[in-house]
């Protein structure tokens, strides 16, 4: 399984609209894609920092960083090979 992870910096309280949007744009978008597994959403609600995690069957599954559109807040984008699971 490998895991993509999207880490953005807002002010805090444009946290709920950043929850919101993964809910509505990135977990329902996913929903029907190929090898789509589930997400995750961790958020620091006190400096704004959020992190999601998308997770995928393949490496070839995992979306092209360059699909979801980075904008200012974001400062990272990276894959990662998820090598323990519960």
């Amino acid at each position: 399984m490998f895991a993509r992870v999207r880490i953005t910096e807002e002010v805090p309280v444009k946290v709920d609209e950043g929850i919101q949007y993964f809910q509505d744009a990135v977990v329902s978008g996913y929903k029907t894609a190929r090898g789509f597994k589930g997400a995750y959403l961790l958020i620091n609600r006190q400096s704004g920092k959020m992190m999601g995690i998308t997770l995928w069957d393949t490496e070839a599954n995992v979306p092209a960083t360059t699909a979801t559109p980075v904008t200012s807040a974001t400062k990272s984008i990276e894959v990662y090979e998820v090598v323990v699971e519960p």
